[in-house]
């Protein structure tokens, strides 16, 4: 399965908080309009021409060709036979990024000593716009291969650490983010088929302090979620087993490790 997007443009262009940036609001529009680039690149699963990055951002070609130019020789592009993709050097970067957070080293070292996460498919994620992206995971005993490695996107309607995150916000906040969906995705027929329907979910989720994702996003699959209280931006953890596992005493079992999970990342998520 693939990561479902919601455009690399917008998601960019729709930071918390504030409108739509154009290149003009900004200081440095070349630099701007360069991430542009790279998100557009990003967003795709295969090579992009030209053409094709200058429609998604959208540049003049003659633009996007001295962007990819300049780009290139820094390392954060690479060309193919087909067309360009992201460059190594935007994976070390990201590495890096990773590898300075005290949030996914405690994530992977809480997790490794929980007696039931420990077996699952664990994941960290924060809220961007209205996309879930994915920051950790660890792989159990039984892992789920889905659209959740690290850096991927799915929308947070669909996934129990999305819903988590928007049940989380003030109702406020949660409305100006659900206003950014113009269509609701639906990749399975458990999902969504409204904002109404969202609506009471997470209101359900509020009362009960986990979400689930009842094979919203992947037939078959079960997934809990609990958000991290009190921090600058939305963060969740969540677990993913294969539904034909679930039982009473097992969901209470995962639900109660989130949630202490949950409690002791807030820590590390404020400093």
């Amino acid at each position: 399965m693939t990561a479902i997007g919601t455009g690399a443009v917008g998601r960019m262009a729709s930071a918390p908080g504030h409108g739509r940036t154009t290149a003009a609001d900004t200081p440095s529009p070349a630099a701007f309009r360069a991430v542009q680039v790279l998100e557009a690149l990003s967003a795709s699963a295969g090579a992009l021409t030209v053409t094709e990055i200058a429609a998604a951002v959208p540049l003049a070609k003659s633009s996007v060709s001295n962007l990819l130019v300049t780009l290139e020789a820094t390392g954060m592009v690479r060309r193919s036979a087909v067309g360009w993709m992201i460059g190594y050097k935007a994976l070390e970067i990201g590495q890096s990024v990773l590898h300075s957070t005290d949030l996914v080293a405690e994530f992977k070292r809480i997790v490794q000593g929980m007696p039931y996460l420990s077996r699952d498919t664990t994941l960290l994620a924060v809220l961007d716009g209205t996309d879930v992206l994915y920051l950790a995971r660890h792989d159990g005993q039984q892992p789920i291969r889905r659209a959740s490695e690290i850096g991927s996107r799915l929308p947070a309607v669909v996934t129990s650490l999305g819903k988590a995150m928007l049940a989380a916000m003030d109702d406020d906040e949660l409305e100006r983010r659900l206003a950014m969906i113009d269509e609701m995705p639906r990749p399975t027929r458990r999902s969504h088929r409204s904002k109404a329907e969202l609506r009471r979910d997470l209101e359900q989720i509020r009362q009960r302090g986990f979400a689930i994702d009842d094979e919203q996003n992947t037939i078959g699959a079960t997934c809990f979620g609990v958000a991290l209280t009190n921090v600058p931006q939305p963060i969740a953890v969540s677990t993913t087993l294969l539904s034909q596992r679930l039982t009473q005493a097992l969901t209470t079992h995962l639900v109660d490790e989130l949630t202490a999970l949950s409690a002791q990342l807030s820590v590390f998520a404020r400093a």
